[in-house]
């Protein structure tokens, strides 16, 4: 009842707060008249709607998108402030929200893009690059070599190189074979133009990361791993999978062990984490070679996988340096 109370009011307030701002119709037309006088009209508007939330507060905040009319390709979105007549800024942005910007960005992305498919087209049978969440996935007949790993990061890195104000991070290049929706591997390219030094997680150069869920490889684990060491009463979950960065093939797995909550008043099929196995595995065979528990009573289960990491062998390590 008193939950029903509360939201009535704060629904209540955000319509009282809606209708203070600028009407729509109002807000478009200043919108139009903005883009006819420096813009030129070179924009089509696609989309034009109140953004108004409980996040923003701010019921003169507008949802734009445009695209340039001379490349429909080419679609920017940008939030507008209708009482200013002017694009809306969040405080922490610091590069340049300008319409232009946001324009030029699009227009290098495509080039970017295409520069990536003619380099790797001849090597690959598909690929998809994601430039705003720097991946890059690429389909091969079988599972890269350490070699082709190589040959791959020289290429892709050779390009990024000449976009460093289109890709801006590190590279995540998702590696699958035919069969996979989701790759294994996942190799790591820095481009010598992105400075990581003030990063929390500071990953090494051609480093290789594995993915734990999707693939072929990932589900075979999974499944020795709980035929091997789940209980009736005590299931484990596979937790992380770290690839030794000179042997492709031999890993050092986690996975979560679960007890039944001890609450008498609970439901006694609920389970609760209380420590992590890591066991040594090479792949195909998967037999077990070494195993550790480390349990929740005696190291704590946050940070859990930070830790780990400063316990495994240097050559299962990906990461220069975290914090």
């Amino acid at each position: 009842m008193y939950k029903f109370i509360f939201y009535s009011i704060l629904i209540g307030i955000l319509f009282l707060l809606v209708g203070c701002g600028v009407s729509n119709m109002k807000a478009k037309k200043g919108f139009v008249a903005y883009l006819k006088e420096h813009h030129h009209n070179k924009y089509e508007i696609l989309t034009f709607k109140r953004n108004f939330n409980a996040a923003n507060m701010n019921p003169n905040l507008f949802w734009v998108e445009l695209a340039l009319k001379e490349n429909r390709n080419i679609v920017i979105n940008f939030e507008w402030n209708a009482k200013d007549n002017a694009l809306y800024v969040p405080f922490h942005y610091t590069e340049d929200r300008s319409i232009e910007a946001l324009t030029h960005y699009q227009k290098q992305e495509i080039v970017l893009r295409e520069a990536l498919y003619q380099a790797l087209d001849k090597d690959v049978f598909n690929m998809d690059v994601n430039v705003f969440n720097h991946t890059i996935s690429i389909g091969l007949e079988s599972e890269p070599t350490f070699k082709e790993f190589q040959y791959f990061s020289d290429k892709i890195s050779a390009i990024l190189e000449d976009y460093p104000k289109t890709w801006t991070r590190e590279a995540h290049i998702e590696f699958k074979i035919k069969e996979e929706a989701k790759g294994f591997y996942e190799l790591i390219v820095k481009p010598n133009t992105f400075n990581d030094s003030n990063e929390s997680y500071r990953y090494k150069q051609h480093a290789i990361v594995a993915n734990n869920y999707g693939s072929i490889k990932a589900v075979h684990i999974n499944h020795i791993v709980e035929q091997e060491f789940s209980k009736p009463n005590s299931p484990v979950y596979l937790s992380n999978i770290w690839v030794n960065q000179k042997d492709l093939n031999s890993f050092y797995i986690a996975f979560e062990k679960h007890e039944p909550l001890k609450r008498p008043e609970t439901n006694k099929n609920l389970t609760e984490g209380v420590g992590m196995y890591v066991v040594k595995m090479s792949y195909p065979n998967l037999v077990k070679e070494t195993l550790t528990y480390y349990d929740y009573k005696t190291t704590s289960r946050d940070g859990i996988f930070l830790y780990l990491i400063d316990q495994l062998p240097e050559d299962y390590q990906f990461l220069i340096e975290h914090s």
